[in-house]
């Protein structure tokens, strides 16, 4: 078969390899959407490391064209999903229902070959039907709807509250569509691009903040009254947006931490800040136990994921699709990639 190999840092090859096989509790599944995030575009940078030579990719939708002999469930024919992070189960934090932090989790894309083939193998139990209405493109965004739903349950929404999000990608987008969802009044986009911004206010947000024209938050206070959000998700992951999330937060205000920013970077933060306006401040770490939500804020609307699909490509255009993440031209949000 044909897959996208991250041979080192910088080399991706599109090559052929062997077809996999199912193991046991294993299914393989003609892969029918992988979308392009941007952990790959890190893998392929080499800011993170990937158990190389691997098939990258881990946001997959597709049809299963084989099953383990122990698999039960599923069966040949069936769409599903497949959930990149799959926990061991067995370990202490699985077992105690923090499966972010699974000793032995199969990192599909990153530990394990992933998405970017035309058939990938993965177990069964990570591995989800997909609901009847919903299409592959969007199915295939099921992992960072997952990982944003997990960010809106750290986030803990109240009615009638002030939520701004920091970032206008994809992720950014997401996150303004079930904030809003969830129940806040207002939903305040920011970012340093207009077209972002204009996405947003189709989709989730309420009112935005061009960055670029003015101090983001100066602009948070004037639109506030002078109070200050109530929740602020950072969705960037620079050290200078986690500081100004910190000025925008109104007193006993929340902070969720859902960037990815590079390992040590270190942002300045008072304590005295925080002790006396009584602030919370928390991270959202991918997405424990969040998939069957995820699919159903796809299937009920709450979440429009696949209108954030910009490119769709083929496995033999991966590269190009890569650089595009990287330059991230106006007009590109997200790719899919479609062996």
């Amino acid at each position: 078969m044909k897959a996208a190999v991250l041979h080192k840092p910088g080399e991706l090859v599109v090559e052929e390899v062997p077809t996999p096989a199912a193991g046991p509790n294993e299914v393989v599944l003609k892969v029918e959407a992988c979308g392009l995030c941007g952990t790959d575009l890190k893998l392929y940078e080499g800011h993170y490391t990937a158990n190389c030579p691997v098939i990258i990719g881990h946001e997959m939708a597709g049809t299963i064209v084989e099953t383990g002999k122990e698999v039960q469930g599923l069966k040949v024919g069936d769409n599903v999903v497949v959930d990149p992070n799959e926990s061991c189960g067995a370990c202490d934090w699985c077992r105690s229902g923090y499966s972010t932090y699974c000793e032995d989790m199969a990192a599909y894309g990153v530990l394990r070959d992933g998405g970017f083939a035309e058939y990938c193998r993965v177990g069964a139990k990570g591995t989800y039907l997909m609901p009847e209405g919903l299409s592959f493109k969007a199915a295939a965004l099921t992992e960072p709807v997952s990982c944003a739903v997990h960010g809106i349950d750290r986030a803990a929404p109240e009615l009638g509250q002030t939520a701004v999000i920091i970032g206008g990608g994809p992720m950014g987008q997401i996150h303004a569509q079930l904030v809003r969802a969830a129940g806040a009044a207002r939903t305040i986009l920011i970012d340093i691009f207009q077209w972002k911004l204009d996405i947003g206010l189709q989709r989730g947000a309420s009112e935005v903040i061009n960055a670029q024209e003015q101090d983001a938050v100066e602009a948070v206070m004037e639109m506030t009254d002078g109070q200050g959000a109530d929740l602020v998700i950072e969705a960037v992951g620079t050290m200078a947006t986690i500081e100004q999330a910190v000025g925008m937060l109104k007193k006993h205000g929340k902070l969720v931490i859902f960037g990815l920013s590079a390992e040590g970077a270190q942002a300045k933060i008072v304590p005295f800040d925080v002790l006396t306006r009584e602030l919370t401040i928390v991270g959202a770490w991918v997405n424990p136990y969040t998939f069957p939500r995820a699919l159903q804020t796809m299937l009920t609307g709450q979440v429009d994921a696949e209108s954030l699909i910009s490119e769709e490509v083929p496995l033999d255009n991966i590269n190009e699709a890569m650089q595009h993440l990287a330059e991230k031209p106006e007009g590109f949000m997200k790719a899919l990639i479609v062996p």
